[in-house]
């Protein structure tokens, strides 16, 4: 009976460290978020158990699934836009999935060309994004014929006429705008 007793203590404590632990997460991150943006956007989105899920971008970033989205106005190579990306909180965008590329493209200007977070560090025709996942052979938005040349070790997204917008392999020291991308805070 003791031990069934102390079992069950443990187990009410356990609960309590972890729902406060699960409670303090997003003071957390919106405190991380406050140190780069001085203020922020919540939508709501939804209930959970009963509650209201707000999720919080920094303002003037586009929201999207889970993520929020940032379009640089400077140009810089690719580790200078991902250095950027980094003191915001955030990293070089990484797409997952045709809707998450269909989004970020209706945000850009087509006589612009920008670097996403992804790359070929090693150019063996290996890419992968920033977050060190491989580059999907699902999810793909190559222009015709690209990447072309293993030099070009860095991807960017850009508008061809009359192809429309797809990636290209680029040189990582030449200059372009970026994309950057954090994930959403919930409260």
């Amino acid at each position: 009976m003791v031990s069934i007793l102390l079992l069950s203590t443990c187990f009410v404590l356990s609960c309590v460290v972890t729902y406060q632990f699960e409670m303090d997460k997003p003071n957390t991150r919106l405190s991380e978020l406050h140190t780069y943006h001085s203020s922020l956007s919540c939508f709501s989105e939804g209930t959970w158990v009963s509650e209201k899920v707000w999720g919080c971008c920094p303002s003037h970033w586009k929201s999207f699934g889970s993520s929020c989205y940032h379009i640089s106005t400077d140009k810089n190579n690719w580790n200078i836009s991902e250095q950027k990306c980094i003191k915001m909180g955030a990293h070089l965008v990484v797409i997952n999935t045709e809707a998450e590329q269909n989004f970020i493209i209706q945000q850009l200007n087509k006589s612009i060309a920008y670097f996403l977070g992804l790359s070929d560090p090693q150019g063996n025709g290996e890419w992968q994004w920033i977050d060190n996942t491989p580059c999907s052979q699902n999810i793909r938005f190559w222009h015709l014929n690209e990447p072309n040349l293993p030099d070009e070790r860095c991807a960017s997204v850009v508008h061809w006429d009359p192809t429309g917008w797809g990636w290209n392999n680029v040189f990582c020291k030449h200059k372009y705008n970026s994309i950057c991308e954090m994930k959403k805070t919930y409260l």
